[in-house]
């Protein structure tokens, strides 16, 4: 801003009658006025550049975001169209739409594919990016992850391509990673991690949410932390709780009960400054009470807000084909409902970047 001009005359007790001063006086309060309105715009102009969508903090502010992975159609036709009607059914819009790639050259291994653009639109993506060719029902070794095997032909053509999408998302590798046998060590693990995240920064890849996935299954605890990349590589933590109940001989489980105990724990071992993404759950029926399941799904906006860095949480709204099958869709008398009512919670509807 140019220096204001400088008064003309002398001293007041020199150069200046009884007369003039009130209106020198007139004159320096306007420039003083219009000194601190310019003042004013330039720093509420600073405030809007430093806390732009860009740099602001990806993560609500209050309560969590909503979201589902919906499987692809059976088909082959549009997913954008499956999310959509699901979201017909529910009555709003999904916050986070979760879809799964492999590490291959071929289709299933691009990121950033088919509807994915446009579900992005008004959505956020999370992909996750598992260390398999799915064709060959084969994994993928960490090691050779982490010493650039895959730079030229996976890695970086992938990050060129989310790079080019320019909006964040949010990005896990090889999610559950601790109940592997055949991809190598913790160590290993840790090492292709940080291998992928560094050369995503390498190559000006500045959009991408860094997510970290477990299981979230108490057997598993004593191995989580030896995993960990560490706080400088991972923005979210994320596990996968399921009400097993009947598929798997289990004892029935609220929702509470599902998702406090892992929850308990990440907060009382070192992850509590980090939020959470719950990135599949779901519950099995109960044959003795019908009524169960839509229940279930009816306490989340109760109980949610007692876990307050779960900042995320995502149906996974498939039949799971692991051991036994589990049916988690949302269906069954009332679920479909129950569902839709918890969405409209206050709680779960924050708005998006």
């Amino acid at each position: 801003m140019a220096p204001l001009p400088p008064a003309t005359g002398g001293p007041p007790h020199l150069a200046a009658s009884e007369a003039a001063r009130p209106r020198r006086r007139g004159v320096v309060i306007v420039a003083l006025v219009a000194f601190v309105a310019v003042l004013t715009a330039a720093i509420v102009l600073a405030t809007h550049l430093l806390t732009s969508d860009d740099d602001a903090p990806f993560v609500p502010e209050e309560g969590a975001w909503w979201g589902m992975y919906v499987p692809p159609p059976g088909d082959g036709s549009s997913l954008y169209r499956a999310v959509t009607e699901m979201e017909s059914m529910l009555g709003r819009r999904l916050d986070i739409v979760f879809t799964y790639h492999d590490m291959s050259t071929s289709d299933s291994g691009l990121l950033i594919k088919g509807d994915e653009p446009r579900l992005g639109e008004e959505r956020i993506l999370l992909l996750s990016w598992e260390a398999k060719i799915w064709s060959e029902n084969r994994d993928l070794h960490w090691r050779d992850i982490a010493d650039g095997v895959y730079d030229a032909s996976v890695i970086d053509p992938q990050a060129e391509r989310i790079k080019a999408y320019g909006k964040r998302v949010m990005l896990g590798f090889d999610g559950e990673m601790e109940r592997k046998t055949g991809s190598g060590s913790p160590e290993d693990y840790v090492a292709a991690y940080r291998h992928i995240h560094d050369r995503f920064e390498e190559l000006g890849v500045d959009n991408v949410v860094w997510v970290w996935a477990v299981t979230g299954y108490s057997e598993y605890r004593d191995r989580w932390k030896s995993f960990y990349p560490g706080h400088e590589y991972v923005d979210w933590i994320s596990y996968d709780p399921y009400n097993f109940g009947p598929c798997r001989d289990a004892p029935w489980q609220s929702f509470e009960q599902t998702l406090r105990p892992t929850y308990e724990w990440f907060q009382a071992n070192g992850f509590a400054d980090k939020p959470i993404i719950i990135g599949e759950y779901g519950t099995e029926a109960d044959p003795d009470r019908p009524d169960a399941k839509a229940a279930w799904y009816r306490d989340i906006p109760r109980v949610l807000p007692s876990m307050p860095n779960i900042k995320a949480l995502l149906q996974w709204n498939a039949v799971l084909e692991d051991q036994r099958a589990c049916d988690f869709r949302l269906q069954g008398p009332g679920v479909l409902e129950a569902f839709a009512e918890a969405g409209r919670s206050p709680y779960l509807n924050q708005p998006i970047p």
